[in-house]
C-alpha cells in the first residue's frame, strides 16, 4: 500500500494555464500537460434534464465491466503543447467510428486541418485555441477533414517567429490559432465525414456504449487533484497519475480549482464498476475510516487521453495513455456528444483492375466483379436451405438452432451466410453460426431499438477446409418482453 500511495509535494507553482511541453519518453513527473478554456469546451451544453434519452429495456444487461471497445481505437496521440484537447477527442472518435465501421483498417485523420476547419469553416472561437465537441463534429459533417498524412499536426503554436502577428495576444489574428491555413492541394485532397452528432445523457453512457458499440466525447471542468497535475495546490498522488486515476475532487480541491477554471476533453470507450481508486484529501493524504482503512472510491469510466504515451496512464492496465476517471465525476461535471458510424460508400468492383508485376490487368476470379469472365466460369456453389418458421424463445440462453447436414465433398472457397429474422427488438439477438467446436458469431446485440433483422455474411474463416458436415444457425434471444421468428435462413458455398 506504501507504494501505491506515495504522494509529493510540488512547491514551485507557474500561475499562467499556457500549455507546456509534452512527456518525454521517459518518465517526467514536472510537465503540465495542456488544458482548455472550460467556458469554450462546454459552450452550448444543455441541462442534463432537457437531453433527450435513449429507448431502454427494462431487463437490460450491462456486465459490471465493458472493454470491447478498445479494441475499435486508433493509437494514443499528444496534442502536444497546443490547448486542443477538444480536437484530440474528436478525431479520436472519428477514427474509432471508422474502425467499428469496418472498412478503413488504420485510419489516421488530420487534427490541424479540423482545427483549422473548426475556426474558419464553422467559426468557432476565432479568438482563442479553444472549441468544443459540438463544432467540431459539425465541421467534420458539414465540410469533412483530410488525413493526418496530407496536412500533419504541428505540436507547437505559431509564435511571433512565425508569423509577425501571432504575440499571444488578444488581438492576435485567427490564423495564429490555426498555425496558418492549408494550401489550396491540401483543401482539395479526399475529405471523410461523419453524420450528424447529438447529445448524449449521462445516464445513458453505458446503454449507449452496448446499443450502438461507441464510446463519446465528454468535456469536463478540470480538477487539478483529481488529475494530479502538477499546477495543483494539493499534494498529488503519482501512482495514481501513472495509472490513469482521475477520482471526484474533495471540496479544498473544488474550491483551489475553481479559482483558476480550466476544462479537458476525453473519449469516453469502456467502465469498470470493480475499479478502486484511493481518495485524498485536501493535503493529498488518503482518506481513512474509523478502522484505519484507506476509503476507496468505485467504479470508473476508461477513457482514451491526449496527452500521448510517456507521462499520464503510462502504467494504466487499460494501455499506456488510458485512464479511468469516477462515474461521480463525469455525471456532475461533464457533457456529452457522440456520433453514428459513417456511411462509406465502398467503389464498384471493376474486374481486371488488379495489375501485374509487367502492368497487365488481371482477371481475379475470388473477385465477385469478374464472376461473369468465361476464365471464372469453372467457379460452382451450390447453395443450401435450413429450416425456417422457428420461434425464438424469450430470453432463453439456449435460444433456438436450425441446421443443415452437407454431404457433398469439396474444398470450400468461400461461404455466403443469409438470414431473415422478424423481432420486435433487434439489440436482443445474438446469432452465430457453428461447424463442430467452432462457431463464427454474426450478430451479437447491435442495432438498438430497431426490429427486424436481415442478415448477409460472407465467410471466409474455412476456407481450404472440407465442405461436408453439419452447419448450425443458433440465436439466442437475451432478454424480456420482445420476441421474434426465424423465417428463414441459407448458406452458399463457393467449391472447386
Amino acid at each position: 500500500m506504501t507504494n501505491l500511495l506515495r504522494t509529493t509535494l510540488f512547491l514551485s507553482l507557474a500561475t499562467s494555464l499556457v500549455a507546456c511541453a509534452a512527456g518525454t519518453e521517459e518518465r517526467d513527473y514536472s510537465d503540465s500537460p495542456p488544458l482548455a478554456n472550460v467556458d469554450e469546451l462546454l459552450a452550448g451544453a444543455p441541462k442534463a434534464d432537457e437531453i433527450p434519452r435513449i429507448p431502454r429495456k427494462a431487463d437490460e444487461f450491462l456486465p459490471t465491466s465493458h472493454t470491447d471497445l478498445l479494441d475499435l481505437q486508433s493509437p494514443v496521440r499528444s496534442q502536444g503543447r497546443r490547448g486542443v484537447c477538444s480536437i484530440f477527442s474528436t478525431v479520436g472518435l472519428m477514427e474509432h467510428l471508422y474502425l467499428a465501421e469496418g472498412t478503413h483498417q488504420s485510419p489516421d485523420f488530420s487534427e490541424q486541418y479540423l482545427q483549422w476547419s473548426a475556426k474558419f469553416e464553422v467559426n468557432s472561437f476565432p479568438s482563442t485555441s479553444g472549441s468544443n465537441a459540438t463544432y467540431n463534429l459539425q465541421a467534420i459533417n458539414r465540410f469533412g477533414i483530410v488525413d493526418e498524412a496530407t496536412y500533419p499536426y504541428q505540436d507547437d503554436q505559431w509564435g511571433t517567429t512565425d508569423d509577425a502577428d501571432c504575440d499571444g495576444e488578444d488581438s492576435q489574428p485567427t490564423r495564429c490559432y490555426t498555425n496558418g491555413h492549408p494550401s489550396d492541394e491540401v483543401k482539395a485532397a479526399q475529405k471523410y465525414f461523419l453524420p450528424s452528432s447529438r447529445w448524449l445523457h449521462h445516464g445513458d453512457i453505458k446503454s449507449h456504449m452496448m446499443q450502438s458499440g461507441t464510446g463519446a466525447i465528454v468535456g469536463l471542468t478540470f480538477f487539478y487533484q483529481s488529475w494530479n497535475h502538477r499546477k495543483s495546490q494539493l499534494q498529488r498522488n503519482l501512482d495514481s497519475w501513472d495509472q490513469g486515476f482521475v477520482t471526484y475532487p474533495s471540496e479544498d480541491d473544488k474550491e483551489i480549482s475553481l479559482e483558476k477554471r480550466a476544462g479537458h476533453s476525453i473519449l469516453l470507450v469502456g467502465w469498470d464498476d470493480d475499479q478502486e481508486m484511493p481518495t485524498l484529501d485536501g493535503d493529498g493524504n488518503p482518506v481513512v475510516d474509523d478502522n484505519g482503512d484507506v476509503v476507496m472510491e468505485t467504479g470508473c469510466y476508461i477513457f482514451k487521453n491526449s496527452w500521448g504515451t510517456s507521462g499520464f496512464g503510462i502504467d494504466s492496465k487499460w494501455g499506456a495513455g488510458y485512464g479511468c476517471i469516477s462515474y461521480k465525476y463525469v455525471n456532475e461535471y461533464g457533457r456529452l456528444r457522440s456520433a453514428g458510424l459513417p456511411d462509406i460508400e465502398v467503389p464498384e468492383e471493376i474486374c481486371g483492375d488488379d495489375i501485374d508485376n509487367d502492368g497487365n490487368s488481371l482477371t481475379d476470379c475470388e473477385d465477385l466483379a469478374c464472376s461473369d469472365e468465361p476464365e471464372c466460369q469453372t467457379v460452382n456453389e451450390l447453395t443450401f436451405e435450413g429450416e425456417g418458421g422457428l420461434s425464438i424463445p424469450d430470453n432463453d440462453p439456449v435460444g433456438v438452432g436450425s441446421s443443415i447436414n452437407v454431404s457433398d465433398i469439396a474444398t470450400i472457397r468461400g461461404l455466403r451466410v443469409e438470414v431473415d429474422i422478424s423481432h420486435t427488438y433487434r439489440s436482443d439477438l445474438r446469432v452465430s453460426l457453428h461447424r463442430g467446436s467452432e462457431a463464427i458469431v454474426l450478430h451479437d446485440r447491435s442495432g438498438g431499438g430497431a426490429d427486424n433483422l436481415s442478415l448477409e455474411v460472407a465467410l471466409d474463416d474455412w476456407n481450404g477446409s472440407d465442405l461436408e458436415g453439419e452447419y448450425r444457425l443458433v440465436i439466442v434471444d437475451s432478454a424480456r418482453i420482445d420476441v421474434g421468428t426465424l423465417n428463414s435462413w441459407r448458406l452458399t458455398a463457393v467449391i472447386d
